[in-house]
């Protein structure tokens, strides 16, 4: 291991050439370590004390920091820079113990977007100290917060999750990716049907959220599969007004009967609906009520029900829809969906979708492979109208990716 006098020995480049650096290997994550070694030896709590100190004797700046993106753990994995050893800061419970942390959570009072998640470990709400607790739920309730992201969490019931929502007072973009509940790590599961007891600054916040609801403009659940959720979500001790909902995306949740009820409940408002059904039965929806759905967009992975999803939500849509871009992306092997897409190509025909300016097909396979050619043919009669584009997928930026990225605005700018 090299010691910190070794360190010192090694020039240090211009901030501004290892920025760009970093532009350029953002992703190359062996050469950014060594990358790492030429930077100025400073440890992530050292860090945090700086820029607290910087808050506090330039109070003035921070009015301008409306974005705060807080990551726990590190795509490098076990590849972590000497410097970073030797401070003995290699830990995947920072956000828990980082005694800093709090006190610059406290001092960002304009924030607009937080985004809160981890990459190779998974936040433990439970682990974390009161201080921490305390500094997270005072950031949730600052009047000018409307986008939040929470990826890659742990909480011992999903009332604890609740009650943080609840602290929120002007949310209008929400994304959960990733939240589990109970047992993880050695915690035990505690699931309850009826909320826990609270202490008083949970019975404040409780009192409040029930003349209080933000109204939700944006909506992203991914990975989370909860009844308590659900239940919550659409009951009416939620905190969340979802009959204004212009964007939906659901990813792999398994109670489609919710995700049913989710689309009901935006009605009229909801303009884009993105979904993910994984290995789920297909089920029809109503979208009668969602008559200003202009685009919609599905991603299947599951080759037995592919095709079958497809025409299921499809098959859905009536003259009341106002239905305008269509995407359909089958990251599933094309030889194994042999019959459908003649049925496909007919349903387009139908009145329901003369409104229709785009279509977009990604198919897993080569665009030269006898089955990408077989399916582009037996969609003549789409093709034939002139607004559909076959693309392939699997290529770099076109990945089946957990994370379903907005396409209305990643948050409420007003």
């Amino acid at each position: 291991m090299l010691s910190a006098d070794s360190f010192r020995l090694i020039p240090r480049l211009p901030q501004e050439l290892v920025d760009h650096i970093i532009d350029h290997l953002y992703d190359d994550f062996t050469t950014l370590n060594s990358c790492s070694l030429v930077t100025p030896v400073i440890s992530p709590s050292e860090l945090c004390q700086r820029l607290y100190r910087l808050l506090s004797s330039s109070p003035s700046i921070r009015s301008y920091i409306r974005e705060l993106d807080v990551l726990e753990g590190s795509q490098l994995g076990t590849q972590v820079a000497p410097h970073v050893v030797l401070a003995g800061s290699q830990s995947v419970i920072w956000v828990a113990n980082d005694r800093w942390l709090p006190r610059i959570l406290r001092k960002l009072t304009h924030l607009k977007r937080l985004d809160f998640g981890a990459q190779s470990a998974t936040i433990q709400w439970s682990r974390m100290q009161l201080p921490a607790q305390s500094a997270i739920r005072q950031m949730l309730s600052l009047s000018s917060l409307t986008y939040v992201r929470l990826a890659f969490w742990n909480f011992t019931s999903f009332w604890d999750l609740s009650s943080l929502i609840s602290c929120c007072k002007n949310l209008q973009d929400l994304t959960l990716s990733n939240v589990t509940f109970g047992q993880q790590s050695g915690y035990p599961v505690d699931l309850p049907d009826t909320p826990p007891v609270l202490n008083d600054l949970q019975e404040e916040v409780s009192l409040a959220s029930e003349t209080r609801r933000c109204r939700l403009h944006f909506l992203t659940v991914e990975h989370v599969n909860s009844a308590p959720f659900g239940d919550w979500l659409l009951g009416p001790e939620s905190s969340l007004d979802l009959t204004s909902l212009r964007e939906l995306r659901v990813a792999l949740f398994n109670d489609i009967d919710f995700v049913k009820r989710l689309v009901a409940r935006a009605g009229s408002s909801l303009e884009h609906f993105h979904f993910k059904m994984g290995e789920s039965d297909p089920r029809p929806f109503d979208l009668s009520t969602n008559y200003n759905l202009h685009s919609m967009k599905l991603t299947l992975e599951d080759a037995a029900v592919a095709l079958s999803w497809v025409m299921a939500l499809l098959g859905s849509i009536s003259t009341t829809n106002s239905l305008e871009n269509i995407c359909l992306e089958f990251y599933t092997p094309l030889k194994d969906m042999t019959n459908g897409w003649e049925a496909l190509d007919a349903l387009f025909s139908r009145e329901e979708f003369n409104g229709l300016k785009q279509v977009d097909i990604g198919l897993f396979a080569l665009s030269t492979s006898p089955e990408y050619i077989r399916v582009t043919e037996s969609l003549a009669g789409l093709s034939s109208r002139g607004i559909v584009r076959f693309y392939r997928l699997g290529l770099k930026g076109q990945r089946s990716n957990h994370q379903l990225t907005p396409r209305i605005s990643r948050y409420d700018s007003s």
